[in-house]
């Protein structure tokens, strides 16, 4: 299947039809999201110390303002729906290396601050459950806590390197994105993976660019598995990784003309989204090919997180983006160019038909976007009843003799 939705990714038109539209543009900058369900949605602010809240898929929001007033935020995470941890710093104020941290899923935030770390800020935060979790400090390395951040360890990290991106992927598995310098305008950057909750590591990958800079690197700013084996990672100057061991290897190349990467979920082992200058990309193949999604307004997106396979949020320079369809455009009646296979209504609720007008029909399938056949049926006029798929866009193949049709339908 993965050739199939290749072919689709390559031949589908770019139409005026947007289908990632802006929900929501508070006057605060937004920097950092969190998808808790479909209709649960948390993004912190870059200034101000607030967190937005919608618990109804974006119709209404919540201002909360924490203590942190003179303060910005920088992550987000919610390893349960009730409880989540913010992090983030303050040049000018009382409160340096921020942590707050919610137990009423985002109506009340608590400080966890603690001024005795290097440094004024905190970048990342990523917890494995609502007690065990890791924190990196623009100074002050990696901190662990496993009682919910009352109390902080520091984690020794291998060659005296700095973290750049945290991401655990179960218990027993974490990764860190690293960055030192061995001398002046050279910067060394590598993977490096735990097995037991940081006491210990191992280097699994590393790469060594000369002439850096502020702008020209290649750190390593987000990581993101699929399922246990595939994971995949981006960074500056387009940089990304994938790995189908489980992070034992990755595999490097470099997506072009982009730069600074920052926006990554995979939503399945081939499916994936990054964020680029002007949007949102999607790649059907596992990151090898990638398509330019249209966004309403364009602007530069910052994260991206999955509800479903087909609903997800953005957090962007205008605000907050949304889209029900996992970002494809609607109104293709024929994908392959060909005029000789109709479906219909499209969108669907209760039935679709598939008319093969002068051509005669041997099979239709319907896949997901995935790639997963989930409805198979013969005969020239097709009635499938499609009431009992979920809501979201469906590949129809249709094989007309030696010939095989692509359509696309939506399911509402």
């Amino acid at each position: 299947m993965r050739k199939l939705i290749l072919l689709i990714t390559v031949l589908i038109p770019i139409v005026a039809s947007a289908q990632w539209n802006i929900i929501y543009t508070p006057s605060d900058q937004l920097n950092a999201l969190a998808v808790i369900d479909k209709d649960t949605i948390m993004v912190a602010t870059y200034n101000g110390g607030r967190i937005h809240r919608t618990t109804d898929g974006g119709q209404t929001w919540w201002p909360y303002q924490t203590i942190f007033s003179s303060s910005w935020f920088l992550d987000i995470d919610f390893p349960t729906k009730m409880v989540g941890y913010a992090c983030g710093g303050t040049a000018f104020g009382m409160h340096t290396n921020v942590i707050a941290k919610t137990t009423d899923g985002g109506q009340t935030w608590d400080s966890l601050t603690s001024n005795d770390y290097i440094g004024y800020s905190f970048s990342k935060i990523h917890f494995l459950n609502a007690d065990t979790g890791f924190v990196r400090g623009e100074f002050s390395g990696l901190l662990k806590t496993t009682d919910g951040g009352i109390s902080f360890i520091q984690i020794s990290l291998p060659n005296s390197v700095f973290a750049s991106e945290i991401y655990f992927q179960s218990s027993s598995n974490g990764f860190v994105g690293t960055y030192h310098a061995p001398s002046t305008n050279t910067m060394v950057y590598t993977i490096i993976r735990t097995d037991d909750l940081g006491d210990s590591w191992t280097e699994v990958y590393t790469d060594t660019m000369n002439g850096t800079n502020g702008i020209n690197n290649r750190a390593i700013s987000e990581l993101f598995f699929a399922d246990s084996l595939t994971g995949f990672a981006v960074g500056g100057n387009g940089l990304f990784l994938r790995t189908t061991d489980g992070g034992l290897t990755w595999a490097k190349s470099a997506i072009s003309p982009y730069t600074g990467l920052s926006g990554l979920y995979f939503t399945s082992p081939d499916v994936g989204y990054i964020n680029n200058a002007g949007g949102i990309s999607q790649s059907a193949d596992g990151g090898n090919t990638w398509q330019a999604q249209n966004i309403s307004p364009p602007s530069i997106i910052w994260q991206i997180g999955f509800a479903t396979d087909s609903i997800a949020y953005a957090v962007g320079d205008y605000g907050i983006y949304k889209t029900t369809n996992a970002g494809q455009t609607l109104g293709l009646a024929d994908i392959d160019g060909t005029s000789n296979i109709f479906i219909f209504p499209n969108p669907a609720t209760e039935m679709l038909s598939v008319n093969g007008n002068t051509s005669a029909i041997d099979k239709v399938s319907i896949f997901n976007l995935t790639g997963k056949l989930m409805k198979e049926v013969h005969s020239q006029f097709q009635d499938i009843k499609v009431s009992d798929l979920a809501n979201g866009i469906y590949l129809v193949s249709v094989l007309t003799g030696k010939e095989t049709k692509v359509r696309k339908f939506v399911k509402e």
